[in-house]
Formats: structure tokens, sequence, C-alpha cells
């Protein structure tokens, strides 16, 4: 694997890499507006240069309860293709202390892919000189169910 440059955070007492090819913006946590009925892990939408955009709670979508409220908390902005429409749209990812751009260089170790209790992928665990780093894979956050209902909510949601 060729070096990459991450963003790292916590969830919990883990550590996270997120490929900062994948991220479009990081902008500090704001006031939510959360959707009636939606499920726990959606923290709410916001309002981004003009368009909507729903924020998932990384926390909650992997079993540590709500993001903690940490000066450090903030909202990464990734770029996702909406399937039914082709168009591009953004989805925010709540979680704290995110606090570095890291290279991991191709010498690291990786240990295999794995899934956190609520069945969400995480992609590769890897080993470098700062211990164990769990890298996102965007892709693998929500079933694709969970991932329709973000851009398509159904009526009672939106009430």
């Amino acid at each position: 694997m060729v070096a990459m440059l991450v963003l790292t955070f916590q969830i919990g007492s883990e550590r996270i890499g997120l490929d900062i090819q994948t991220v479009r913006e990081v902008v500090p946590q704001v006031r939510l507006k959360p959707l009636a009925g939606g499920p726990p892990w959606l923290a709410g939408v916001f309002v981004f240069r003009g368009m909507v955009v729903p924020v998932l709670d990384l926390h909650d979508l992997t079993g540590h309860g709500p993001c903690p409220q940490h000066l450090s908390s903030r909202i990464i902005l990734i770029p996702q293709t909406d399937p039914n429409t082709g168009f591009e749209r953004l989805l925010g990812l709540l979680t704290s202390q995110v606090s570095e751009l890291r290279t991991l260089s191709s010498g690291f170790s990786t240990i295999s892919q794995a899934l956190t209790p609520g069945g969400i992928g995480f992609g590769m665990i890897i080993a470098d000189e700062h211990g164990i780093l769990r890298l996102l894979d965007p892709d693998k956050l929500l079933p694709p169910a969970d991932r329709e209902r973000l851009w398509y909510p159904p009526p009672e949601v939106l009430r």
C-alpha cells in the first residue's frame, strides 16, 4: 500500500483514521435540527452552503452513546453519490477529538478487516509507530437501506 494521509479522531477509546481524499471539509460542531422519528444515530441535519446535510453521530452508530461535547468535536463532511439521481450530496460525520493529519507510510502492518458490534465496517486495522488505528470506510458505514433513508426519509420523519 502507498503512503496515505489520514485525518484522525476518537470514537470511544479507539483511534480512527479517515483517508483525507474522502473528506470534503471539516467544520465545527453546529446546532443540528433533529428529525422526528429518525434513528438514534442520525444526529440531525443542518444547512451547509445551501445544501441540507444529514449528520451521523459516529459514537451512537457504533454503540458508544451520543458524541461527547468537546471543543474538538467536529463534523467531517464527505461527498456521497445519490444512487437514484447520480448527484453528489454531502454527508456529515459527527465525532470527537478530531486531532491531526497523519501520514501512514507504506511500512505499516495491517490486521484484518473489522466490524463493530453493530456491524459497521471500519476497513483495515493497522499498526504503526503510534499504536493501533482503525481506518474508516465511508461506503460501509450504513447498510444500503439505511443509506437510502438518509436521502429519502419516510413521510413520518418529515412531519
